[in-house]
């Protein structure tokens, strides 16, 4: 029968089942070790599961519930969880160092959820990510030492070289005064041979005998950056060293900002079929394929605090971004083989119409390969998720790209680029990992 008294006996069940599955999803959510929160847009706490109470150490919900999230999440940045809770649309993770206990500061992750379109209620997550952090501090570390040992191998293998020269030189001197087959002249060369190469030794050794004073440079802000500079001035010196060197860096780098790796192979790909197309020399396409690999390599000197912001930068901290050129140009203008890298890398941020940065260089005075790096670093950097923007669709890259000629870039430059998108089997027409 369906009628009232019908309708209410079969209700019930259905009730009584909702309200069962009510309460084994609040079960679920107070049980779950991650921490989840109810707030509203002022950043009041509505509901919490035990997870919050259990991080923060309380003795119950009467302590948060009520209470807005940056008097029980104590962080330098007063901002933090109003542009938290404010993201423009979707959901917004965010990492701040909160004091959590009297003797250390934890980094917490937040994300916050919009629950529903109207309600005004974001579902925020809670993670503790300090050995996460903690671990990538160690292995830069490590990348850091690692450069640091082939800097001082490098220096080792220079100096046994010219020890065994002294040698050489020594043994063939005390031969030929045995024979009496000597000649003054040239005992006066070997002799001043093997004083300057002694010289050139007891330098060397000077330097390893205190390698901070070399190989580290204090660099914006008590960052530390190596510095090659002060290492040695001979052509061939660290020719063995700077790709050792150099490739530690980017690794190193990779733990600052993650996906620099990936983003500098790419960088390096996509300039090496630019220049190609422009059909110029083998040994250039080689040069532009490494500055494409090392372009951004001075970011290694910029804080993680700022690499890794998705939250859009202060005028103070696009201020240090824009060193980074400057700090790939230090890193790499004194080593071997490396001024077409090094130029690019202080490069590849001007503009084809001087709009650009460090020096506002324009048209013809850019080099070359930093006008086509530029082009390669910006397809890339545009087509691929970062922490500050999603991925946006080739097609639609290689778009924005041809309306910056002239401006961005250089018109000879983005018409070789065009020209790359345009073959069927081109990479720039990969979308499998940029959506």
């Amino acid at each position: 029968m369906k009628d009232e008294s019908g309708q209410k006996l079969h209700a019930e069940p259905v009730n009584r089942a909702i309200e069962r599955a009510k309460l084994e999803l609040e079960n679920m959510i107070d049980l779950n070790p991650q921490v989840m929160m109810l707030v509203d847009k002022n950043g009041v706490i509505t509901r919490a599961n035990s997870a919050l109470i259990n991080l923060l150490g309380l003795g119950g919900y009467a302590e948060v519930l009520g209470k807005r999230l940056s008097s029980l999440f104590s962080c330098d940045d007063s901002a933090f969880f109003d542009q938290l809770l404010h993201a423009t649309s979707g959901h917004r993770t965010r990492e701040t160092h909160v004091q959590l206990c009297s003797d250390q500061k934890n980094i917490l992750s937040f994300t916050a959820v919009p629950s529903g379109r109207g309600s005004g209620l974001y579902v925020v997550i809670v993670e503790d990510v300090t050995a996460e952090r903690e671990k990538a501090s160690q292995l830069e570390k490590e990348h850091k030492k690692e450069a640091v040992q082939a800097l001082v191998g490098a220096l080792l293998h220079n100096v046994n070289q010219p020890l065994t020269v002294i040698l050489v030189r020594a043994h063939l001197m005390r031969l030929a005064l045995e024979k009496g087959e000597s000649r003054p002249g040239e005992i006066l060369k070997n002799l001043q041979d093997i004083v300057k190469l002694t010289v050139q030794v007891a330098d060397m050794l000077k330097l390893m005998e205190t390698p901070r004073d070399f190989v580290m440079e204090s660099y914006i802000k008590g960052v530390e950056i190596l510095d090659l500079k002060k290492s040695g001035d001979s052509s061939n010196k660290w020719e063995a060293f700077s790709w050792a060197a150099l490739k530690a860096m980017l690794r190193m780098m990779d733990t600052h900002e993650p996906g620099a790796i990936t983003h500098a192979a790419h960088t390096s790909e996509y300039a090496a079929l630019i220049a190609r197309k422009l059909s110029l020399p083998d040994d250039t396409v080689k040069s532009i394929r490494h500055a494409g690999l090392f372009h951004d390599i001075g970011k290694i000197g910029i804080p993680d605090s700022i690499l890794q912001k998705p939250a859009p930068l202060t005028p103070e901290e696009k201020e240090i971004i824009r060193k980074h050129p400057e700090m790939g140009y230090v890193l790499m203008q004194n080593l071997p083989l490396m001024d077409v890298e090094a130029e690019t890398a202080f490069c590849h941020h001007e503009h084809f119409d001087g709009s650009g940065y460090p020096r506002g260089l324009k048209g013809d005075a850019i080099p070359l390969a930093s006008q086509i790096v530029a082009v390669a670093d910006s397809f890339d950097a545009i087509h691929y998720r970062r922490l500050y923007h999603e991925p946006v669709r080739s097609s639609e890259v290689v778009q924005e790209i041809i309306r910056g000629s002239g401006t961005h870039y250089a018109p000879e430059i983005v018409r070789a680029f065009k020209s790359c998108c345009e073959e069927d089997e081109s990479p720039f027409k990969r979308d499998n990992a940029g959506t």
